[in-house]
């Protein structure tokens, strides 16, 4: 089964912004995105799926800006 994963969004932030400051988890930025790589592997291990393996050119998403996701809204 296909999840629709249309609505999904990401924000990114300069790591020296004040958003990058005001986090969820504690740590350094550098340690925060250590956290996100394990956590994304046993994520993809509860799958019980391969890891997708792509390059950062061929990754299957659709950057937009702001402005354009407040007019979709």
């Amino acid at each position: 089964m296909k999840r629709d994963r249309s609505s999904m969004r990401a924000r990114v932030v300069p790591l020296q912004s004040a958003e990058a400051s005001d986090s969820r988890v504690e740590g350094t930025p550098a340690e925060r995105v250590a956290l996100v790589a394990v956590l994304s592997r046993q994520a993809w291990a509860l799958t019980g799926r391969p890891v997708p393996s792509y390059t950062r050119a061929t990754m299957p998403v659709r950057i937009i800006s702001l402005r354009e996701s407040r007019r979709a809204d």
